[in-house]
């Protein structure tokens, strides 16, 4: 009987132990000393570990004690699973944060530039127009066409070859960026803003202010940082259409006979053998005038400024004081200014008037440029309504809108940033006054400067002068950096519906403001826009 009862009990017990669950796979400890130290996860067992640095791709290690390094400062998440129950932890995440952080091993950077959040990594300014690009599969033959303002479109803007197959059915495959092919389960990947889309390329919308990363992963878990090959790319967009197309009226682009444009460049680089120095929040320049001038800059002063001359810009240097020593001059600098050569645009009317920048820079770079491109507008329906709604919004404090939209400049700049390296930029123009008299005057005309985060503000233009043969010289006000200015000219705003409109008394009743239909302005449109660009930039780059 008794001998019945324990072999009971023995086989009750066997079978929980059989049935009941197994304990989750659990963390023990997490260890982690700075910036440039690993995160140390030990388990109660033997587990897979999937770490992710700031939402990035997943990297995964096997163990009981596994570790990740992190590139730098950030969030590292992560989570263990059981690999015979395939339990997952909750997801937890450790926060990086060191002063001491001792930069990261430099990438092969695909470009130059400027404007980096980690130390090592050169951000290049790309600008995105509007409408789409072809791209031609390489294993199909299949052309398709592809948004310039997409994850794709950066490599497109940047000049960066590459290759893709349309075999599978989720989008378009990059096997090959910049000559370096995909290889057994390394290949290119690509990030927006520090996170891994799961969309394909072309796929991937991106705006104005975004970061996008391509780089080459050799176990396709690597981060950026880590890549032997990376591009960098800061977002810049345009609503104008790429050079030599034009917009349609569905938004789609076409290949443009009358309208074209091209790109001028700007170099800004100190020339050889320069020397820039900082101390105690000072600059200091030094310029070996023999070699610059070996090298095609014409170096002249006018008292303490030097005035660096190339083909299509003029660099003002203004020193404190300075020292001559054999041709090397040294001194201390106290401003820094950009000319560019007046660029004369010749407009179906028949006028020519010459555009030029004035920009004030906050630094001296030591290499930079920057590509100016000009399209004209063919009307509001070409302005995206977002830039139409930010010009608006920054009219409407004035009561006024967008009436026509004539011509559209955007600048690219490489190794600047706004409020950085540039600061206040004034667009100067000269025009022939009976132009602008036919036109309605100043008093409707302004520009609006896009701004990199998106946002305008309005410029007025304002009488400079006249030049020797009688041209009118017009500033806008300063604008606060250097993106994309759009030319409109104004009207008043409508009265939102309900809204009571006040009347003013006869004996005190202000000059009528024009209508759409009435202004002058009717005569730009007629004109193409006195400074609508249909003529095609000097592209002299050095």
């Amino acid at each position: 009987m008794h001998r019945a009862v324990g072999v009971c009990a023995a086989f009750l017990a066997l079978l929980i132990c059989v049935t009941a669950p197994a304990a989750a796979i659990s963390i023990l400890s997490v260890t982690q000393d700075g910036a440039g130290e690993p995160v140390m996860v030990t388990l109660d067992r033997e587990g897979t570990v999937s770490f992710q640095y700031n939402g990035g791709t997943p990297i995964f290690a096997h163990g009981i004690t596994v570790k990740f390094i992190p590139p730098g400062e950030g969030v590292v998440t992560f989570s263990a699973t059981d690999p015979v129950s395939g339990m997952i932890t909750t997801p937890r995440s450790i926060t990086i944060t060191d002063e001491t952080l001792s930069p990261t091993p430099t990438p092969q950077i695909g470009g130059g530039g400027g404007g980096s959040d980690t130390p090592s990594v050169v951000w290049k300014s790309v600008t995105l127009p509007a409408g789409t690009f072809d791209v031609v599969a390489d294993n199909s033959e299949e052309t398709c066409a592809v948004s310039w303002q997409s994850a794709l479109g950066t490599l497109k803007a940047a000049g960066v070859s590459f290759k893709v197959s349309d075999k599978w059915d989720g989008g378009l495959f990059i096997f090959e960026v910049d000559g370096t092919p995909s290889e057994d389960v390394a290949g290119w990947m690509y990030q927006v803003n520090g996170a891994s889309p799961v969309t394909t390329a072309e796929k991937c919308t991106v705006s104005a202010g975004d970061k996008v990363i391509w780089y080459y992963s050799e176990s396709m878990s690597q981060t950026p940082e880590q890549s032997p090959k990376a591009f960098y790319y800061k977002v810049q967009t345009s609503t104008a259409p790429a050079p030599g197309v034009s917009s349609t009226e569905n938004g789609e682009t076409e290949k443009g006979q009358d309208v074209t444009a091209d790109a001028v460049s700007y170099p800004l680089s100190l020339p050889p053998g320069s020397d820039l120095r900082l101390s105690e929040g000072r600059m200091y320049l030094s310029v070996n005038v023999p070699m610059a001038a070996s090298a095609g800059d014409e170096i002249t002063f006018v008292g303490n400024t030097m005035f660096i001359t190339r083909e299509d810009v003029v660099l003002k240097i203004r020193f404190a004081d300075f020292t001559d020593k054999s041709g090397v001059i040294s001194g201390e600098i106290t401003d820094v200014t950009v000319e560019t050569t007046p660029v004369m645009v010749t407009c179906a009317s028949g006028a020519a008037p010459e555009i030029c920048l004035l920009i004030n820079l906050m630094t001296i770079p030591m290499d930079a440029d920057i590509d100016v491109i000009a399209t004209p507008i063919s009307g509001l329906s070409a302005v995206p309504a977002q830039i139409l709604g930010a010009a608006n919004a920054a009219l409407g404090v004035e009561g006024k809108c967008v009436s026509t939209a004539g011509w559209q400049m955007d600048a690219e700049k490489r190794g600047l940033e706004n409020g950085v390296d540039v600061g206040d930029v004034i667009v100067r123009i000269t025009a022939d006054p009976a132009c602008i008299t036919k036109m309605g005057g100043l008093s409707v005309l302004r520009l609006v400067h896009i701004m990199d985060d998106g946002t305008a503000e309005v410029l007025a233009l304002r009488s400079a002068g006249t030049t020797e043969d009688g041209k009118m010289i017009l500033e806008a006000d300063p604008a606060a950096g250097l993106s994309s200015f759009i030319f409109v000219s104004i009207a008043k705003a409508p009265a939102a519906s309900g809204t009571a409109v006040t009347t003013t008394a006869p004996e005190a009743q202000a000059t009528p403001e024009p209508t759409e239909s009435g202004t002058p302005l009717t005569a730009l449109c007629a004109a193409v826009g006195l400074l609508a660009v249909t003529g095609i930039y000097r592209n002299k780059k050095r």
